[in-house]
């Protein structure tokens, strides 16, 4: 019987916070139900209650205040995190209109901060599918998140990384997704299950990366390199001031 339902994103990211629920016999036998979506549709079944938590980007939980996240998890970076990225066929300070992968309201939001305050500029934005070549044919520079991010395309684009760009400019980490939900839902016994998911996938990486790596475009060893290098997947206290300053300067640009 199904006593936790929970949504995730369908990234490579995502996958040592969730394959132990689908990988291992304790896993299996944890009466969890998991699912896939990108973010942006993963917040409408939470608040409808047909899913007790999801792992949703971060700002989805900043719009929702009545909602809280699960402690000591976080999808996030220190760093270059490689897989949400501002490509450009011109200059910066060139750039005039954006494209943006609405997959992920997070990433867009740290687009619309990063250009607006660190590089100083108004352009136009239009939300446009996954696909680089596309965007580029109607705009200077291109948002890309997730897998479709972690890809390599023609060196010759100005490839901006906004984990990186955001670390250097203020100092913090970057939180990319949380587990949320209701507080009457995400009781300690479900909350200790999302913590041995954790436990069980940050041991299993390799593994994770063998197996998952070439289904998400990524050889083996890039993709285990990506799960250990660029992501974090805990929330300690620099990555919760990161987090709440990110909030902070998405209500000043009336983003959230």
């Amino acid at each position: 019987m199904i006593t936790f339902t929970i949504g995730s994103v369908p990234y490579l990211n995502a996958r040592p916070l969730t394959e132990w629920f689908e990988a291992t016999d304790e896993g299996r036998a944890s009466n969890t139900d998991l699912s896939f979506a990108v973010p942006s549709e993963l917040a409408k079944p939470l608040e409808a209650g047909i899913l007790d938590a999801a792992l949703i980007s971060s700002i989805a939980w900043v719009r929702r205040p009545h909602l809280t996240y699960a402690p000591g998890i976080a999808v996030a970076s220190g760093g270059p995190v490689r897989s949400v990225r501002l490509l450009s066929q011109v200059p910066i300070e060139k750039i005039r209109k954006v494209a943006l992968d609405g997959s992920s309201m997070t990433s867009v939001t740290l687009t619309r901060i990063l250009v607006a305050e660190r590089f100083l500029l108004t352009p136009e934005y239009t939300v446009r599918p996954p696909d680089l070549a596309s965007m580029l044919s109607e705009a200077d520079a291109a948002l890309l998140i997730g897998d479709p991010g972690n890809l390599d395309y023609d060196p010759n684009l100005l490839s901006i990384d906004l984990g990186e760009t955001w670390t250097q400019w203020t100092g913090f980490p970057f939180v990319y997704a949380l587990w949320v939900g209701a507080p009457e839902r995400l009781t300690p016994e479900r909350l200790a299950l999302l913590t041995r998911a954790k436990e069980g996938g940050l041991e299993n990486r390799a593994d994770i990366a063998a197996r998952r790596g070439p289904e998400h475009g990524q050889s083996p060893e890039r993709a285990l390199s990506y799960m250990t290098e660029a992501i974090r997947y805990n929330l300690g206290e620099r990555e919760e001031a990161g987090l709440h300053l990110f909030a902070e300067k998405a209500r000043a640009h009336k983003l959230a």
